[in-house]
């Protein structure tokens, strides 16, 4: 990762504590990378994935 990225990041990181609006980000928290360079890969949360997340989760405790 390159110092402006990085510095971008932390930038952001404390508009947003300090109330910004996550959409209003420049850079992608959960990539590590600038917003545009990964706009494609979120998925939106609908109530079918989150079903789907926390079956998953059941069948990872039932395993253990």
């Amino acid at each position: 990762m390159d110092t402006k990225l990085t510095a971008a990041i932390e930038r952001d990181d404390r508009r947003e504590d300090a109330g910004m609006h996550a959409d209003d980000r420049a850079t992608c928290h959960t990539h590590q990378a600038w917003a545009d360079d990964c706009a494609g890969r979120h998925r939106p949360v609908t109530a079918v994935r989150l079903l789907a997340e926390a079956r998953e989760l059941d069948l990872v405790r039932a395993r253990n």
